[in-house]
């Protein structure tokens, strides 16, 4: 029961923040601050910066549950397929239909701005041209290609042996990528390793996440670490004040300072890939605690568990017209008020999981929209 109860946080606790990075990502510059990097330095974009940090670990909580189920099995590989296939690619040609009819029925095009036709919806279809969001499914099918050979893999090799590729996977994806920008800046020049094999969201980056869920989920630290865990991941998130600060003081001994610390330390502490594993841990050992899974909470996980695939295929049904909504009514695109960003993040957040999660809870027991609730 409780090895269960911990499989059903993760899973809550990683739709969750799908739904909050989404949110984030429309509050106080969006995607144009997010990918560029570019700094506003006002408190609120600080906050909404914290907010999609803290966020980012959503799609490696689900990797890591999918590979501490999966991973080691003996199963053949048909029935694997047939299995883990049928139960996910069905759900998500529905709901890509569904997103399509939704952008032709309001006048839209395709997500690169193609008018929608047959033709070009079928092309969307394969190319994961519908949503942004749907980027996930198209990498999830390529590791389920590949969970029986990785299961034959970690079935024999030794807990060195295992260890020692998460430590050379981590070096690749988050300590390598710092010591190339690092020098790049150094010397002055343009690149220095070209294209990445390990850029984040591709198969080769997420396959380490399934790994790190089979190799830690047999690992429990106590309920002291594990809170600790939780404050850490937290504390980490909150890296963009680094910016704020540096901004406020130029041309200071502590700038320097914060400079440094954003060039060298925090990539690394605060990479996705570290604050996940340190959420992974704090969460799966506090999900161990009896007290937690039997208390009301506890029981809210146990519900909300089995919706949540179906919250993130939809719930950018609901969150993409309500936000623009709100951005023409509001300005949340592009406020620098830190109260309405501290505020509307986990406000809308909420608001957005629990009414896609109704919506899902109501196809479940439809008779005849039960497949879109997988």
């Amino acid at each position: 029961m409780n090895r269960t109860f911990w499989i059903d946080l993760l899973r809550v606790a990683g739709a969750f923040f799908v739904v909050m990075s989404h949110t984030c990502n429309r509050v106080a510059g969006g995607y144009s601050v997010q990918e560029s990097g570019e700094a506003y330095g006002s408190l609120g974009w600080m906050i909404a910066g914290s907010f999609h940090t803290l966020s980012c670990v959503a799609v490696p909580l689900f990797l890591m549950v999918s590979g501490a189920l999966l991973l080691g099995r003996t199963e053949a590989m048909l029935p694997f397929y047939r299995k883990r296939f049928g139960k996910i690619l069905l759900p998500f040609f529905a709901w890509s239909c569904i997103f399509i009819l939704c952008l032709w029925l309001a006048g839209r095009g395709l997500r690169d701005g193609t008018p929608i036709t047959l033709v070009s919806s079928m092309g969307a279809l394969l190319s994961g041209n519908v949503s942004g969001h749907f980027w996930f499914m198209y990498m999830l099918i390529a590791l389920y290609l590949v969970v029986p050979f990785l299961s034959v893999f970690v079935r024999n090799a030794s807990k060195s042996m295992l260890m020692g590729f998460l430590v050379l996977w981590f070096f690749a994806v988050v300590v390598f990528p710092v010591i190339n920008n690092t020098a790049k800046v150094m010397l002055d020049i343009t690149d220095i390793a070209g294209y990445s094999p390990f850029e984040r969201g591709s198969v080769s980056y997420s396959v380490g996440f399934f790994i790190a869920g089979y190799v830690l989920k047999d690992v429990l630290i106590s309920k002291r670490w594990a809170v600790i865990a939780i404050v850490a991941w937290v504390g980490l998130s909150i890296t963009p004040v680094n910016t704020y600060l540096q901004m406020a003081y130029p041309d200071s001994l502590l700038s320097f300072f914060l400079a440094c610390l954003g060039t060298y330390v925090l990539p690394i502490v605060s990479h996705p890939a570290t604050l996940s594993l340190i959420a992974f841990l704090g969460l799966r050992s506090l999900g161990e605690l009896p007290s937690f899974s039997s208390s009301r909470l506890g029981r809210i996980v146990h519900a909300l568990a089995p919706l949540t695939f179906g919250i993130f295929l939809s719930h950018h049904l609901l969150l993409t017209p309500t936000m623009e909504i709100l951005d023409k009514m509001l300005g949340l695109g592009s406020t620098e008020s830190w109260l309405l960003v501290l505020c509307a993040i986990p406000s809308l957040t909420v608001l957005f999981y629990v009414a896609t999660a109704g919506m899902i809870y109501l196809f479940r027991w439809s008779r005849y929209l039960k497949f879109l609730a997988p």
